[in-house]
């Protein structure tokens, strides 16, 4: 045979491109090979942009984390500024300690004492979580950023360190002289009032009070200059990252969202805020927007069992604004003074009538000093939870020196809530 004159007839182009089945084939085909690039080329580039938002998730809760470092050193110099101008009122009047309010020498103790909880603690969670996350170094895609980052929670480390080891920063009273004079000192309340004055009096005879008092515009300038490099760090990161402020702050807000919006029927009712031993605190929202605040501490005291409850009420009204709740208290505040829960001996009966005569003074000055002060307007953020028996609340406070910091409570219903269909 002559394999050379042999020939394999291939049909024309022509021919396949006219047959019905080479039609259906050339679709089929061409209809397999879309499907396989939307699928998987859809999945790929949903992959990529999801990887994207993780990372970009991921800056965002370290950039926050940043700035709450800073906020922390800033508020840190702040209160040190707050508690210097108390200490020169005391230090200078040395002479006349009782001409000056009792809150004002127990910031002056507290501020020469060291804490039994150490101020210089800071929440490692977020810290955690980027260093250990490999995979979200790699969706941030910014080694620039990764590389500040971790600079900045090397340098976190040290910057506490030197809050809590420097000598610039250690008390100059520690905790266990001040408990053991005030236990060895004390036997009634009008004794721990005038220990007070005698320990303060103590303390500004004592050199190292008034070397740490004098230096403290040393720590501020530590507490303003750590807060600046934060700042500046979380700025940088921002930038590197293109996070705008507004794309921050509603991720915090979306981050510290729980619950769900709050509807004013469901408002309505009797929520208990608080309750411990010492006090327990209600909130009464009815429906013609008329709010009761009513408050009732329980006091204790060495001359007798039991406890003395002191209930007060506050009127007022309240609003619902979008996630928030716009309250306008008048500070008329009605009393009652309960001792029925209480027992003593008979020869105690002139120790106890002092004691709560002396409450009773103390809390009728507190009261006309907030009249004084006129209506209040408060705002709080609200949210409900799935049983619509339990309610977030959070509102911006004082501290115990004048400062901002946000309180969140978890007000329960203790009135059925009642639905019309």
């Amino acid at each position: 045979m002559n394999l050379k004159r042999i020939r394999i007839r291939m049909p024309k182009w022509q021919a396949i491109r006219s047959a019905d089945w080479a039609k259906e084939l050339l679709m089929t085909f061409i209809g397999a090979t879309l499907s396989i690039i939307l699928t998987f080329g859809t999945a790929h580039f949903l992959d990529q942009k999801q990887q994207r938002a993780d990372g970009r998730q991921m800056a965002m809760m370290v950039i926050h984390d940043i700035e709450n470092n800073a906020k922390t050193l800033s508020e840190c110099e702040k209160v040190e500024e707050k508690f210097f101008n108390i200490s020169q009122v005391v230090l200078n009047n040395v002479a006349h300690l009782d001409s000056i309010p009792l809150d004002s020498l127990m910031l002056f103790v507290q501020y020469i004492t060291a804490s039994a909880i150490n101020p210089t603690l800071y929440d490692e969670s977020s810290e955690k979580i980027f260093l250990s996350s490999q995979e979200s170094w790699k969706n941030i895609s910014n080694p620039t950023f990764i590389d500040a980052v971790q600079t900045f929670y090397h340098e976190r480390r040290l910057i506490f360190g030197i809050l809590s080891e420097d000598r610039f920063f250690a008390k100059p009273v520690s905790n266990e002289d001040y408990y053991s004079k005030m236990f060895d000192g004390t036997e009634t309340l009008k004794d721990e009032i005038g220990f007070m004055r005698d320990y303060v009096r103590e303390c500004c005879a004592n050199k190292n009070v008034k070397i740490y008092v004098d230096y403290s515009y040393i720590r501020r300038r530590y507490y303003a200059q750590f807060a600046e490099e934060m700042t500046n760090t979380a700025n940088r990161c921002k930038f590197m990252m293109g996070i705008t402020d507004e794309e921050l702050a509603q991720y915090v807000a979306n981050r510290a969202r729980t619950g769900k919006q709050l509807k004013e029927r469901e408002l309505v009712g009797r929520w208990k805020m608080l309750s411990t031993s010492d006090y327990d605190i209600e909130r009464i929202y009815n429906s013609d927007h008329s709010a009761v605040y009513v408050m009732t501490y329980h006091m204790s005291y060495s001359h007798y069992t039991g406890q003395v409850d002191f209930q007060f009420s506050l009127q007022g009204t309240w609003e619902l604004q979008g996630d928030s709740i716009i309250t306008y208290v008048q500070p008329d505040y009605k009393y009652e003074i309960d001792r029925s829960r209480i027992q003593y001996h008979p020869e105690a009966q002139q120790s106890v009538d002092e004691i709560i005569a002396f409450w009773e003074q103390n809390l009728k000055q507190s009261i006309d000093a907030e009249k004084e002060k006129g209506d209040k307007r408060n705002a709080a953020f609200v949210s409900i939870d799935a049983t619509k028996n339990k309610m977030e609340y959070r509102v911006m406070d004082k501290d115990e020196i004048g400062n901002d910091e946000e309180k969140t409570y978890y007000l329960v219903r203790q009135s059925p809530l009642t639905i019309n269909h």
